[in-house]
């Protein structure tokens, strides 16, 4: 089938079903196939770059003693000082080990199926609807209010 403008290929740039997403699961032969290992390369390295960022403020957080040498003024003071920045320390871990498993959770599967599916290990395409309307998503709605305080706020009160 032909359209007079392009060719059958170009025509399935987003997909054969129904949700507009690009399409993502290509093979060898697909003439978009630069364009989405460019996408996917794009998406691991903000992820690595994230997480490494995110990673070493932890560390940085950690074992920064700021806080022990500016309030000096009585150990019972002290004492308050350090159990608050102790919480804030554990309230931050957990934002940033969220954030890194939620992106882990969403883009690290799915590369691997997109890798997966292109090398002819797996066939991908009835796995498309899954990731698009479920999987892809969940970073989307659940960063908000990972970055949220009050959102973490619930959480620490949840676990306690």
């Amino acid at each position: 089938f032909s359209d007079g403008v392009g060719d059958v290929a170009k025509l399935r740039f987003y997909g054969n079903d129904g949700v507009c997403l690009f399409k993502f699961f290509v093979t060898p032969e697909d003439p978009q196939g630069y364009f989405v290992w460019a996408i996917l390369l794009m998406n691991f390295i903000c992820f690595l770059t994230i997480s490494v960022c995110y990673i070493s403020s932890t560390i940085l957080i950690r074992t920064s003693t700021i806080t022990k040498h500016v309030y000096k003024k009585s150990k019972s003071t002290q004492s308050i000082v350090e159990k608050n920045n102790v919480k804030r320390q554990r309230s931050l871990q957990q934002k940033i080990t969220f954030i890194i498993l939620t992106d882990f959770i969403c883009w690290i599967p799915f590369i691997a199926v997109c890798a997966l599916h292109y090398l002819g290990v797996i066939y991908a395409g009835d796995w498309y609807a899954f990731f698009s309307i479920i999987v892809l998503p969940i970073n989307s709605i659940i960063n908000p209010f990972l970055y949220d305080d009050t959102f973490t706020a619930a959480i620490s009160e949840i676990g306690k």
